[in-house]
């Protein structure tokens, strides 16, 4: 299922993003960060300054219908950047993805 108004609070997960430092990336998302020339503090720069205009859409995982994802797009060092973020309670990275978009 897909929306096109996000799901959780962008100030809350990048509230979490600066709380949780490197924590705040899965592995997945930070291996790809780092293949695109991304330090760790980039991809929290990154998610920093996303608005909420930048919002592709919000869509539900393919494992549980109930847990949301919300979709970004912006640019930085000259690559569109797809970000995939989600919120849980439990501390679990936000940054689920963070790879160049592909055309």
């Amino acid at each position: 299922m897909d929306k096109y108004t996000p799901h959780y609070d962008l100030a809350v997960i990048k509230a979490d993003v600066r709380r949780l430092g490197r924590r705040a990336f899965t592995r997945t998302a930070e291996a790809c960060g780092d293949a695109l020339g991304f330090s760790i503090e980039d991809m929290q720069e990154v998610i920093y300054e996303l608005q909420n205009w930048m919002l592709y859409k919000s869509m539900t995982t393919y494992r549980d219908h109930r847990v949301w994802q919300d979709v970004y797009h912006t640019h930085s060092k000259g690559r569109e950047i797809y970000i995939k973020v989600t919120y849980s309670p439990d501390g679990a990275p936000p940054v689920i993805s963070f790879k160049e978009k592909n055309i």
